[in-house]
């Protein structure tokens, strides 16, 4: 009876898993269809795995292998999911400061470097191109500001 309890158990936190991944990551882009993707096969694997692997002989060990098998998928989706949110949350920063860099008429490269797991955030910031000393100024001025990467986090480069 132990042994049922621990699946339903198992099948109930997948889910909320999945639903935690989904609620975090949004359910359009690539990003939702992704965790979506994973989500399924996260459930799938935790209902499915001990009916495949049964054995009459050691029935109380498939308590162990569910176990083993949702903590990988869980560990693995979670990987995966926030990898894809430190992407977009770095692609997201890099086009706001190019935007910004584009409106005072200045062409730059950036590069974001991120810290942290929950969730990650800026901390520095490589800035590479021409840029006037007054749009310096503004630029820097904004990203520390805006995004809270200090100036002493922004690091200046010649031509990109």
């Amino acid at each position: 009876m132990d042994a049922i309890r621990e699946y339903l158990l198992r099948i109930a936190a997948a889910a909320l898993i999945c639903s935690i991944l989904t609620a975090i990551t949004g359910k359009k882009g690539t990003l939702g269809t992704v965790v979506k993707l994973v989500s399924g096969l996260l459930l799938t694997l935790t209902v499915v795995s001990p009916w495949t692997a049964v054995r009459f002989d050691g029935i109380l060990d498939f308590a162990g292998d569910i176990s083993a098998d949702a903590d990988a998928a869980a560990a693995s989706g979670e990987n995966a999911a926030l990898e894809a949110y430190s992407a977009i949350i770095k692609e997201e920063t890099e086009a706001y400061i190019l935007d910004k860099a584009d409106s005072l008429g200045t062409e730059l490269t950036v590069n974001v470097l991120l810290e942290g797991d929950s969730p990650p955030v800026p901390v520095s910031v490589e800035l590479g191109g021409s840029i006037s000393p007054y749009g310096k100024q503004v630029l820097s001025n904004l990203i520390e500001e805006e995004l809270g990467i200090g100036q002493e986090d922004q690091i200046w480069t010649g031509q990109p």
